[in-house]
Parts: structure tokens; sequence; C-alpha cells
């Protein structure tokens, strides 16, 4: 994904959060509006009903010798009162979300009801629309929306200065009339949210490419500085540049220096490239294979050692500014809490084998001096095996030698190729704590000088060998890692190759190939 797709997706998010936030407040608020309304509705109609009542019973109230006589006088009034079903008819058709009112006895029969069919019927309770009202703003939202079943509004009815309920006023409320007058509001709320999520993406789209606009320049502006061509002034006397964008005009101006030095570089390159061209020419075959081969070396070794001055600033100094910084605090903590003292000496070991391993790396990656010259492989893999047989002995490994019938000569720094040939054979020896057997061959395969170091020990799996050749990798208990990315690094510098073969149980192989003298 570019970088002006991700700018102006995440504007375009952020808008839209916002604008989504917005837009569920204003969902629960009118839902809460539409339940306040309804609820405000169904109680004022039970509250009318309930007034209609007492008023039509008040007089036979005093005409009971009991509270049951009077309790079943009431439900005898009530059943047969075709006025008061007209009434909760009336109030049903004159609100817009109730679909019934019901008037139950205690023990939950329907005398009267807006709906004909349903007296004599047991009442049927159903969820409490108040109940629904103070529910959170995703169930409230559901109950208008998805809700099926009706709501319900319930009001006693019973003898003043009495506790016992006579009746209840049931009326319900329709999801569906609720959702009916909700629908409108939510189109166009609707509408209204579609409108600002599209000028929300207008506005991320607008920002996005004024923000990337100097960008855009600065990348025209590598692009010529990587192709050479010629750089314009990006400042001009009077530059239109807005306070937020000043810094990276400051990075274009820059990179206008940079461009115009590069191409000066470039110039001088060319230039020394073309008198080294015509001096090689004026040499003869020798002298010129020499130059070439030491060219050759000197950009293999400043590939190898590019970042170790940077690493040496990176990790060495705080490693030196945290080993004082322990110092101090050993002085200060020391008589206080003596028994931190154990503590600071683990940090301050832990810092100085931090040290050591930095020093480590920079020692292997510093430029090393090389003496190249003609060196017989044969006389020195001989002098290799002479030179490790009192170990080998002592270990109970036998050495044997094969040697080719012809002198190979290989152009090399033999002190540095002698230390890398050595590295893989101690790693050889050590393999076999109980003996064995290890054979050094000595061959040539077309214009190259190929040496074997053949062991019989328990071989390497397979896991490890694509590792062995990395920085501080290795598998012995007291290894440090370093030998055979040594002699690997050997095998850089002289233009060889170095491999490995191996499996468990039968031993292992190095074979190192490097170019014949004649061929270079």
């Amino acid at each position: 994904m570019t970088l002006r797709a991700r700018l102006l997706l995440l504007t375009f998010a952020m808008v839209a959060i916002v604008a989504v936030t917005l837009i569920l407040v204003n969902l629960d608020s009118l839902a809460r509006a539409s339940l306040d309304a309804a609820v405000a509705n169904s109680e004022m109609g039970s509250r009318q009903i309930q007034s209609v009542i007492m008023r039509r019973l008040s007089s036979a109230q005093s005409g009971g010798v009991n509270f049951e006589e009077t309790r079943d006088m009431w439900n005898r009034m009530v059943a047969a009162d075709h006025d008061l079903t007209a009434l909760l008819e009336q109030t049903m058709v004159q609100s817009g979300s109730i679909v019934e009112i019901n008037i139950a006895n205690q023990t939950g029969v329907i005398l009267a009801s807006s709906n004909p069919g349903r007296r004599g019927s047991v009442l049927i309770p159903r969820v409490s629309l108040q109940e629904l009202r103070e529910s959170g703003p995703a169930r409230r939202m559901a109950g208008i929306l998805r809700g099926s079943a009706d709501y319900e509004t319930v009001v006693p009815l019973g003898i003043p200065g009495h506790d016992q309920v006579l009746m209840r006023i049931q009326t319900l409320i329709s999801p569906v009339l609720l959702r009916a007058a909700t629908y409108p509001a939510l189109i166009n709320l609707g509408l209204t949210s579609g409108i600002a999520l599209g000028l929300a993406f207008l506005l991320a789209w607008w920002s996005a490419n004024v923000a990337l606009r100097p960008l855009a320049r600065i990348g025209h502006l590598i692009d010529d500085i990587v192709s050479g061509d010629a750089m314009p002034v990006l400042l001009p006397q009077k530059p239109e540049v807005t306070e937020g964008a000043r810094e990276l005009a400051v990075v274009e101006s820059k990179l206008t220096v940079l461009g115009e030095r590069f191409r000066d570089a470039q110039l001088d390159a060319f230039e020394l490239r073309t008198n080294l061209e015509g001096a090689l020419e004026k040499l003869d075959a020798g002298s010129r294979r020499q130059v070439e081969e030491q060219i050759a070396i000197a950009k293999r070794l400043t590939a190898i050692n590019s970042l170790t001055g940077r690493v040496a600033h990176e990790i060495k100094n705080p490693l030196n500014s945290i080993a004082l910084r322990l110092e101090i605090l050993r002085g200060h903590i020391e008589d206080e809490l003596p028994e931190a003292a154990p503590e600071i000496a683990v940090l301050a070991e832990e810092v100085t084998r931090l040290d050591r391993v930095v020093r480590t790396f920079l020692d292997f990656n510093r430029p090393v001096e090389l003496s190249f010259e003609d060196t017989d492989m044969g006389h020195m893999i001989s002098g290799l095996q002479e030179f490790l047989g009192p170990e080998a002995k002592q270990r109970h490994i036998s050495c044997v030698v094969q040697l080719p019938a012809e002198p190979l000569i290989v152009r090399a720094d033999a002190t540095l190729l002698r230390q890398a040939f050595l590295n893989i054979a101690l790693n050889a020896i050590e393999a076999m704590p109980n003996g064995g057997e290890l054979r050094f061959q000595v061959t040539r395969e077309a214009n190259t000088c190929v040496v074997r170091f053949i062991d019989n020990g328990p071989g390497i799996p397979k896991e490890h060998q694509e590792k062995i050749f990395q920085l501080y990798y290795t598998t012995k208990v007291r290894g440090s890692g370093i030998g055979l990315a040594m002699s690997f690094r050997a095998m850089q510098i002289h233009s060889g190759t170095i491999q490995v073969k191996s499996e468990v149980g039968q031993g292992t192989e190095f074979t190192i190939q490097l170019p014949l003298s004649s061929a270079r």
C-alpha cells in the first residue's frame, strides 16, 4: 500500500470514527425519545381510564359490606360496562403506538378489553416498556428495530385505603408501531450520515494530496539524484512554503546540495576510472593482473567493514556509560544497601561481557593487512598436518594426507589462509574425542584448487549446517563461534568458497575451492 493510500485511509478512518460515534449517539437519543413518548402516552391513557373507573365505582364502594363483596361488585360492574369498552377502544385509536388495552381482575382474568375477543381470557404478562427504556443503548435499539413481542405498561387499581390490588390496567405497545414512528427520523439520520462520510472522504483525499505534495517533489528530486540529471533550484528567493511544511523545504534544500555533490563525485569517479583504465592498458599482463586483484580485494573488504565504525559508536559508547554509572551507583548504595552489591556485580559482569563481545566483533571486521604471494597448497597442508600431529596422536586420531602429483599454486595471504585451515582442522579434531581419522585432500578441478577436510566424527545435524559459519554461533559448551566465521571470511577475501556436507553418525566433510594462480 502506497503512502498516499495509507494517509488517505488513516484520515478517512479518523473522521469516520468520529462520524459513526455521533451517529450511534444520535440513534440512542432517538430511541430514548421514542420510548419516552410511548411510555408517557401509555401511562397517560392508563391514568385516564383509571380515573373514569374510579368515578364510576365510587358510589358502589359505600354499598359494599366487606372487601370481598366490594371486589365482586367491582368485577361485575366493569364486566357489564359497555361504555368502558368503548372508552378503551377510543383511547387505543387516538394513540399512535397502543395496540390493546386490557382490564383484568385480581386473578388475572380480563374483564374488559379494547379487543372484544380477549374478554374472559387470562392476562399474559409482557416485558415492561419502562424496563426497555431503562436498559442499555444496544438493547433499546434492538427492542425497537428487531422486537416482535408487544411491551406493556401496567397501572394498578384498588380501593383507597387498602393495599390490595383489585384490578390491573394493561396497555400493550407494539414495536411495529414504534418502528413506523421512528423510521422517518432514521432515514433522515442515514442520509445525513452518508453525506457526512462522503464529505469526510473528500476531505481525507484533499488532505492527503496537500500533505504529500512536498514529499512527491522530494521523491522526484531523489530520482534525479539517482539518475544523475541536472537538479533545479527548489527554493526560490521567496519560497511559498507554509509553516507546517518548512521542515520538508529544508530537506529539499539539503537534497539539492547533496545532488550537486553526488554529480561532482560521479564526474570525479568517471575521470578516475578513465585514468585507471588508461594506466592499466599501459601495464603488462602480470602487473595488470596484480592491480585488478588488489582492486577486487579492496571492494570485498570495503563491503565487509562498512558497518564497523557505526557499531563502535552506537554500542561501545553506551556500554562505557553504563559501566561508569554502575560504579557511581555502587559507591552511593554500598554502605546504605549492602544486599544490593551482588546484583550490581552481576550487572557489571554482564556489561563487561557485552563489551568483550563488541570488541571481538570489531576485531573480526577490522581491516587486515594482506600480503599476497604464490602459495603451494600441498606444501601448506603438509605443514598443517605436521603441526597438528602431536595433538591428534594424543587424541588417538590418525591424520591422512592425499596430495596431487603436481604443485597447485594459489595467490593467497599464506598466514590468513593457514589460520582458516587450522580452524577447520581443530574443529574436526575436537569433534572426535574418542579417536578417529582426519583426512586432508588436495586436488585440482578445472581452474580451481579443492581442499577437503574429512572426519568420521558424529556429524552435524542438518538444522545446524546452515548456521555454523555465522559469527558467535556454536554448539560447543566452551566454543566462541568465531573460528568458522573467520574461515568463511578468509575464503571471501580469497575469492573462494567453503561448503560443508555432513550426516549424523557418518562424519563431516568441509570442501574449499580457491582459484589457481594461473586462472586469475
